[in-house]
């Protein structure tokens, strides 16, 4: 009768070889050091071969002061919450705009309302725009204007 295989327990010794990764691990944790150590002479070398001409900053001696006008936001999200707001009050609400003119601001709303119920406002044909004058009247003044070229005397 044939024996079966016994395998021993463990690990796999065919895989990694174990004394190299540690070397490894070892010479770069040393590499890393002379590194740094190297940098730190060589700043120190340049420190001493070029000194600033210029005393150490007092940025760094001054307490926090705060930046001049205007600042940046702080809290990004609750000024617009803010903002939002405020304008929502305005948007629904009565309030004066131009108090000595008379001119008012009312609710949306209300101003859709009052434009369903009365329409929108209409220029008929030769009747006056925002300046006060007729069409034939801008026409008029715009051909009694001398052109650039008739200043200068050219044709």
């Amino acid at each position: 009768m044939a024996e079966p295989n016994v395998q021993e327990i463990g690990h796999e010794t065919r895989d990694v070889n174990l004394r190299a990764v540690v070397w490894f691990g070892i010479g770069l944790v040393v590499t890393a050091i002379v590194i740094h150590l190297a940098l730190a002479g060589l700043f120190r070398l340049f420190a001493k071969q070029y000194p600033s001409p210029d005393p150490p900053s007092r940025i760094v001696l001054q307490p926090r002061v705060l930046a001049p006008e205007p600042r940046l936001q702080t809290n990004p999200v609750e000024d617009l919450d803010q903002f939002r707001a405020a304008e929502e009050e305005k948007l629904s609400s009565y309030g004066w705009v131009d108090q000595q003119h008379g001119i008012v601001r009312i609710p949306i709303e209300r101003a859709m309302d009052l434009i369903a119920q009365r329409g929108l406002p209409t220029h008929a044909p030769g009747s006056q725009n925002r300046s006060g004058k007729t069409p034939e009247q801008m026409r008029q003044e715009k051909a009694a204007t001398p052109s650039p070229q008739q200043v200068r005397g050219e044709k």
